[in-house]
């Protein structure tokens, strides 16, 4: 990587603060009001965390710094959620999630539609089962007509292992979506577990009371696959 240029701060066009390219201000604001969906979140917040970038200037005066936003350059959006894990995970994973609200050169990004992903969640669950369904009744038709058709031994264990093979596939498709379905379900008790948990602490704020507020956990029993072979008991 290149080194950048070192360059002194100048003067304004007044003459009486500094400017420098470098010279910025990050300030973050708490919003209530008005449910708003944000990128990669399936609820609406009423409560989001607000992060903006700006340029800055910096004035001496009474023997002190005095540092002043100027031009916005960024404005992103979070959840309660999208926050902690922004804060709390530094230098881990791909990033967090953030919705962009304004930019240096698009004072007015677009809306995001309210799409929850657990939407899509549902819509890959089902096309696995109708594919496995599927997968499942053709061996059970070739084995059926390899009986009927009496046409052997050979041709008859081999539509029943097709029939195994598709049966055990089944099991396990049917884990792993119902798996990613279970996912998709803690992330948002988890969002909302974060926006419960924000009321809660703003009710102790202005009342001093201490609600008790807990958001359930989100599970699901495992599925259990086709047992390859069984074994009886045998005394001890």
């Amino acid at each position: 990587m290149s080194r950048r240029p070192v360059q002194e701060p100048v003067l304004d066009t007044e003459g009486d603060s500094e400017i420098h390219p470098a010279f910025g201000v990050a300030v973050v604001t708490r919003r209530s009001g008005g449910g708003r969906s944000l990128f990669q979140s399936d609820l609406l917040h009423n409560e989001t965390i607000s992060l903006s970038v700006h340029e800055a200037t910096r004035k001496r005066d009474l023997s002190h710094d005095w540092v002043h936003p100027g031009r916005e350059l960024v404005e992103i959006e979070m959840s309660l959620a999208q926050w902690g894990a922004l804060v709390s995970s530094m230098g881990l994973g791909s990033g967090v999630p953030v919705t962009i609200r304004r930019t240096e050169h698009d004072a007015l990004v677009p809306e995001i539609p309210h799409q929850p992903r657990t939407a899509e969640s549902l819509r890959e669950v089902r096309e696995v089962t109708d594919r496995m369904y599927a997968e499942v009744r053709a061996a059970t038709a070739a084995l059926h007509e390899a009986i009927h058709e009496k046409k052997g031994v050979r041709a008859t264990k081999e539509a029943l292992n097709a029939l195994e093979l598709a049966v055990a596939g089944a099991g396990n498709n049917a884990q792993f979506t119902v798996d990613s379905l279970v996912e998709a379900g803690e992330k948002v008790v988890a969002q909302a577990r974060a926006d419960i948990e924000a009321h809660a602490l703003e009710v102790v704020r202005l009342t001093g009371a201490a609600p008790s507020i807990e958001a359930s956990s989100f599970d699901a029993p495992a599925l259990q696959g086709p047992a390859t072979s069984r074994k009886e008991p045998t005394d001890a």
